[in-house]
C-alpha cells in the first residue's frame, strides 16, 4: 500500500473509533438523549473537527516512516480533547430537577424566580435547573397550587401539563388538578391563557379570577364556568376536600389518585350518588372509609384485603 493510501486508511481507523466512542458515551451518560438530534450530530461533528485541527492531520502523501511517529502525538492529542469536549457537555447539559410527593403527602416548594408551589399528594414538579431563570418553565403531574411572581419585563411563566396542554401565566395564583382522564384550572388572581390542541387545531381560552376549566380526556371540547366557589379548589392545602353534590365516583377516584386508597362499589349506580359537606383527609383510611360510608348513607364490607361500598338495605354481617 503507497504511503497516501496507508494514511487515508489510519484516518478512516481513526473515525471509526471516534464514532465508536461516542456511541459508548450515550450509553453511559442519559445527558446527551436530551440534545435534539441535530444538536448531537453537530456536536459530532465538532468534536472530529477539533481533533483533526489540534491534531495537524495532513492529506498530503508521506513516507511510512514519517506516519509512524507522527500519529503517536496525534492520537495523545486527540484522547485529551475527547475527555475534555465529554466534561464540557457534562457540564452544560440540561439539568432537570424533580420533586414527588407521596401518596396523602403535601409539600411546599420554591422555585428560583421566588414562585411558590404546593404539591398535593401523590404529585410531581420538573423543571430545568440552569435555564429557568430565562425559560420559566415547569412540568407538573397530579395537583398543585402556584403563587407566580411577576417580572418587571413581563416574562412569562409557563406550566405544562401534557405534551400539547400547557398554561401561560403572568403574576397570579391559580390550582391545576392533572389526573387519569382530567385537566382542571381554577384561577383565584391574575390571568392565564389555557392553551391545548385537539384534532380540530389549536385551542388558546382566557381565564379570569372566579372561573374555573375543565378539561376531558377524548373530550370534543372543555367546560370554562364562572362564579365558581373558587377557594373550593384549594382547600385541599388544609387537608380537606369540600363536596357541593360532588359524587361517589369523583370522591372515590380523587382519593385514589391523591391518597393511595382503594375502594370499591357492589353497584355501580351507587357511584352516581351525590353529597355536600367536607370530608377531612389528615386521618387514616379506616376513618376516610366510614366518613365515606356516613356521607352517602352506605355499608361497608371488608373482603379479603378489599373493603367495599354497599346500599344499606343489603348489608348482612
Amino acid at each position: 500500500m503507497d504511503p497516501y493510501n496507508q494514511h487515508k486508511e489510519e484516518e478512516r481507523a481513526l473515525n471509526e473509533r471516534f464514532e465508536k466512542w461516542y456511541n459508548e458515551v450515550d450509553e453511559l451518560h442519559s445527558y446527551t438523549e436530551e440534545l435534539r438530534p441535530q444538536t448531537r450530530r453537530n456536536l459530532r461533528s465538532n468534536m472530529l473537527s477539533a481533533i483533526k485541527t489540534k491534531s495537524n492531520i495532513s492529506y498530503q502523501p508521506a513516507t511510512s516512516f514519517s506516519l509512524k511517529f507522527r500519529w503517536k502525538p496525534v492520537l495523545y492529542a486527540a484522547s485529551i480533547i475527547l475527555v475534555f469536549t465529554s466534561i464540557v457537555v457534562l457540564l452544560s447539559a440540561p439539568k432537570k430537577l424533580t420533586y414527588k410527593t407521596a401518596f396523602g403527602q403535601i409539600k411546599q416548594l420554591k422555585l428560583p424566580d421566588g414562585s411558590l408551589v404546593k404539591l398535593n399528594g401523590n404529585s410531581s414538579l420538573v423543571y430545568h435547573k440552569y435555564s429557568f431563570s430565562s425559560e420559566r418553565e415547569v412540568w407538573i403531574k397530579g395537583e398543585g397550587t402556584f403563587q407566580v411572581v411577576h417580572r418587571q419585563n413581563n416574562q412569562p411563566f409557563r406550566v405544562h401539563v401534557s405534551d400539547s396542554t400547557y398554561i401561560d401565566v403572568l403574576g397570579t395564583e391559580f390550582n391545576v388538578r392533572n389526573r387519569t382522564v382530567e385537566t382542571l384550572v381554577a384561577l383565584r388572581n391574575g390571568k392565564i391563557n389555557f392553551r391545548y390542541n385537539s384534532k380540530k387545531g389549536k385551542h388558546q381560552i382566557l381565564i379570569h379570577p372566579g372561573q374555573y376549566l375543565s378539561l376531558t380526556e377524548n373530550s370534543t371540547g372543555y367546560r370554562l364556568k364562572d362564579n365558581a366557589p373558587i377557594d373550593d379548589f384549594f382547600i385541599w392545602q388544609q387537608y380537606k376536600l369540600v363536596l357541593n353534590h360532588g359524587t361517589l365516583s369523583y370522591v372515590l377516584s380523587t382519593l385514589s389518585e391523591t391518597y393511595g386508597l382503594r375502594l370499591k362499589v357492589t353497584d355501580s349506580k351507587l357511584l352516581e350518588r351525590d353529597a355536600s359537606g367536607s370530608l377531612p383527609l389528615n386521618v387514616s383510611h379506616k376513618e376516610m372509609i366510614s366518613n365515606i360510608a356516613l356521607l352517602y348513607d352506605l355499608n361497608v364490607m371488608r373482603k379479603d384485603d378489599q373493603f367495599l361500598l354497599l346500599p344499606k338495605s343489603i348489608y348482612r354481617k
